[in-house]
């Protein structure tokens, strides 16, 4: 079966970074992992980010989603319908 890996770069208000590595790891990797294809999530610290001139801005956090399924689009899809809902607030 085809194994997917999703990157999504976060950040979080400056001085809120033990309320948002606890919600993330209590409340918001638990609730993707029960989506279905959805196999493992985890959150790690950026550790350094460098621009190269494209005035990016500064990302803290890195969550890494692995995926199961013939169609990654599809559990994509799965993971979308359930954001901002009761199952994934």
């Amino acid at each position: 079966m085809p194994r997917f890996e999703l990157g999504v770069l976060s950040r979080c208000t400056p001085g809120e970074e033990a309320a948002f590595e606890e919600w993330y790891a209590k409340q918001h990797l638990p609730d993707v992992v029960a989506i279905d294809g959805v196999v493992s999530a985890r959150l790690t610290k950026v550790c350094y980010q460098k621009d190269y001139g494209l005035n990016a801005p500064a990302y803290g956090y890195l969550a890494i989603y692995e995926m199961d399924g013939e169609d990654g689009a599809e559990i994509m899809a799965r993971v979308l319908a359930v954001s901002g809902t009761d199952a994934m607030p």
